[in-house]
């Protein structure tokens, strides 16, 4: 007989076991039961279509659907079979799938498969659970001026490609998704729409009807991101191949591994200037104190500087009056250039040539020049692999160099191919500069640069010594302290903190939960990080590059207009990052995902029009802000 303690003990045991046995069974038993249960297409549109690649006016028609399973509710877009199909996007209605109704696919001309864009295309099919959605954009054009546009937000951040809609198609594809979410359209941004928690939203309606400060119900909903992402450590060394790589390519990098080194470097000391802000000594977060700013101006983009309207500023020898620099670098600032006059008009822009140079000067400066770089270049060609196996500084900067010119615009055909001659052209430049600047060597994102001046010159001595003086330029961002981008992330803190102060508010107090060091007012700044470092290289198109970069050569109408392209970006994105409480890894992600998705001439104007906005109210301005723009007594 067993004693009563053994005899507890031996049936409680039992009991567990049984337990766990019935938990098992009925698990299996409804795995297998949700199995058996097919697939129900509830809503199926066809001729939804996607752009083939954002800078091109191709489209990829495919089927969105709306699809019951047994592990949830899917929404689902797929490209159409035929992997030919690009054209503009059909027109065709949609159908419900309880109708029973054939939907039919258009196909384009005849022709064999492209197996690449077979590929890129089936990369652009998505599968979303319903309650991983966080918020869409839905954009309905004016008459006549396109096709209705929804794009998908996830509360990881991620973006999924724009859809074309037909005309009837979007407010279909709603009302069946509200069958199983909550939506609200956002209060601030009319083309929002927010998913919302319906328990949630019960929530705060009481602790709103009971009077309750609203910090409670924001701690008790506290987003359980921040905790987790408190506990990443501390990395024990910064480097300019551990932080640069890591905040420059999102697509090899985890977001975590991106966090890991906005910690490591709020957490240096930084010799940067500190901002000037008001702080509520009660408070644990800042508080900024919220300036009355003019309405932003209406500003259009004007078209580019031809070759006609060039000459016309040139005197016949070549120089450009001093009366009359001001006034060519406000058309190029105002409308950019006409691709066909960038080889002439880049020399001047960056310095290469002189703006009082004649013809004759600069032909007998290049000739010098030209045999200079010859030299330079041959200092590295005839280092042999013997001794480069005793020159590690240089063995080193070699590898980096190769290692980048692998995969510098690639997908361009002008740099596609493993025996490309301009790959060639373009290591030769970055080994030649190596050797101009040994002490700076190569830091990775300076390929970024190197490649339009390549495309635009065509050869190697123009294009190295335009890269000589763009390098003069930004060198300071790849030094090792990193103090030039560290200044400007302070700087960009403080223009958000003036332009849109909520979103200023909103990424302080976020950070501050984070653990990020107090005093570091640029943390929240370092998903900006990218955007600074390469000026938008990676986020806009080749071409868009080009013309961003001229404009941002003219020093027109501030020498820190690129933060203020920033900062137009910020304030288009604030509902979308508020509304969907986006924490640090969504912000990271959501501004990821923005690469190749940047309308220019619209972000451009917006920062033109935030440039005169807050010069209207200089008078009114920190004496900071207005040495940043130029402005008043600050910039003379």
């Amino acid at each position: 007989m067993l004693p009563y303690v053994a005899y507890k003990y031996v049936k409680n045991k039992r009991e567990a076991t049984r337990r766990e046995m019935e938990t098992t069974l009925d698990s299996l038993t409804s795995h297998l039961s949700r199995s058996m249960i097919p697939d129900q297409v509830v809503l199926r549109i066809s001729g939804v279509s996607a752009k083939f690649a954002e800078d091109s006016e191709e489209y990829v028609s495919g089927t969105l659907t709306i699809v019951e399973k047994a592990v949830g509710v899917f929404i689902e877009w797929f490209p159409c079979e035929d992997h030919n199909a690009r054209y503009a996007p059909d027109t065709s209605g949609w159908v419900l799938a309880e109708d029973g109704g054939e939907t039919q696919t258009l196909h384009s001309p005849s022709g064999s498969p492209d197996r690449t864009s077979g590929d890129h295309m089936n990369k652009l099919a998505f599968s979303i659970d319903v309650n991983d959605l966080s918020s869409f954009r839905n954009v309905e054009p004016k008459k006549g001026q396109g096709y209705p546009c929804i794009r998908l937000i996830c509360k990881d951040g991620t973006s999924y490609v724009p859809l074309y809609f037909t005309t009837e198609s979007t407010v279909n594809f709603i009302d069946v998704l509200q069958r199983y979410i909550t939506l609200r359209r956002s209060a601030r941004e009319p083309n929002l729409v927010l998913v919302v928690d319906g328990k949630a939203e019960a929530l705060a309606q009481s602790v709103i009807a009971l009077g309750q400060n609203d910090d409670v119900l924001s701690r008790f909903m506290k987003n359980p991101y921040a905790a987790a992402l408190t506990g990443f450590g501390k990395i024990t060394s910064f480097m300019q191949e551990q932080m640069i790589p890591a905040l420059l390519d999102s697509d090899e990098v985890s977001q975590e591994e991106q966090i890991r080194a906005m910690r490591e470097l709020s957490q240096r000391e930084d010799d940067a200037a500190k901002l000037r802000i008001n702080t509520d000594a009660t408070s644990e977060f800042e508080l900024v104190t919220q300036l009355e700013l003019p309405p932003r101006p209406d500003i259009y983009r004007e078209s580019p500087v031809t070759q006609e309207i060039w000459d016309k500023f040139k005197m016949p020898d070549g120089t450009v009056d001093p009366q009359n620099i001001h006034h060519l670098k406000m058309n190029v600032f105002r409308g950019g250039l006409n691709p066909d006059l960038r080889k002439e008009a880049w020399k001047y822009l960056l310095g290469y040539r002189a703006w009082d140079e004649t013809n004759a000067q600069f032909e007998k400066k290049r000739s010098k020049l030209a045999k200079e770089y010859e030299r330079l270049k041959a200092q590295w060609i005839s280092i042999t692999e013997d001794q480069e196996s005793r020159f590690f500084s240089y063995s080193k900067r070699k590898g980096l160099v190769e290692k980048d010119v692998a995969r510098t615009d690639r997908s361009m055909p002008f740099f596609s191919g493993d025996e490309n001659p301009n790959l060639a052209m373009l290591q030769n430049i970055l080994m030649t500069y190596v050797m101009y600047n040994f002490d700076l060597g190569y830091v990775q994102g300076m390929s970024d640069f190197a490649s339009p001046l390549i495309y635009v010159m065509g050869n190697e001595v123009d294009a190295f010594w335009c890269f000589v003086e763009l390098m003069k330029k930004i060198q300071r961002n790849f030094e090792k302290d990193q103090a030039a981008i560290k200044l400007q992330m302070y700087q960009l803190r403080d223009l958000v903190m003036i332009v849109n102060p909520q979103l200023a508010n909103y990424l302080g107090k976020f950070f501050f939960s984070l653990g990020f060091l107090e005093g570091h007012q640029s943390d929240d700044m370092y998903f900006c990080f990218r955007w600074v470092l390469v000026w938008f290289k990676r986020e806009l198109s080749f071409a868009d590059t080009c013309k961003l970069w001229e404009v941002l050569w003219t020093g027109q109408p501030c020498p820190n207009f690129l933060l203020l392209v920033c900062v137009a970006i910020l304030d288009s994105q604030m509902n979308t990052i508020i509304d969907n409480k986006f924490g640090l890894t969504e912000i990271l992600k959501h501004v990821n995902d923005l690469s190749m998705h940047l309308v220019l001439d619209d972000v451009m104007t917006a920062a033109e029009a935030i440039f005169h906005q807050l010069s209207a109210s200089q008078d009114k301005l920190p004496a900071h802000i207005c040495e940043y723009l130029n402005l008043g007594e600050a910039a003379s």
